[in-house]
């Protein structure tokens, strides 16, 4: 009996499907002098947001800087969860002296999906995210 359970798991995971995210867009900040920011891929839990994937930048003088990110692929979401909340989450310092966060609202991304692509523009000068 042990056995025969010890199967139908292995078997369920091995034909659980991948999925690749990638992301990409723009971020806008009018400071003058040098500016950075830290985006963040995350799958959002109820106890712990999971990290997918973070690029992180500096700039002086460009107030425009495109940003593309491509996450290690995917293939579970835990227990009783056949969806991925996938949000993006930005950490700045554009405005002022100190940091501020920006995060997106979580999308539902089915696990049975091979592949999903989130396009996001920030503009870290009125805190807002605009999806392309």
């Amino acid at each position: 009996m042990n056995f025969s359970i010890l199967l139908l798991v292995s078997l369920a995971v091995s034909v659980s499907s991948i999925t690749n995210f990638d992301f990409s867009g723009t971020v806008k900040c009018e400071a003058l002098g040098r500016w950075c920011f830290t985006i963040r891929a995350i799958e959002v839990d109820p106890i712990s947001n999971d990290g997918l994937v973070k690029y992180e930048k500096c700039s002086v003088g460009d107030k425009l800087v495109k940003y593309a990110m491509v996450a290690t692929p995917e293939d579970n979401d835990g227990l009783l969860d056949n969806t991925f909340e996938i949000a993006l989450e930005v950490r700045h310092n554009c405005s002022t002296s100190s940091e501020k966060t920006i995060t997106t609202d979580y999308v539902n991304v089915p696990m049975d999906r091979a592949a999903y692509s989130m396009a996001m523009n920030f503009d870290l000068n009125t805190n807002t995210a605009l999806p392309q």
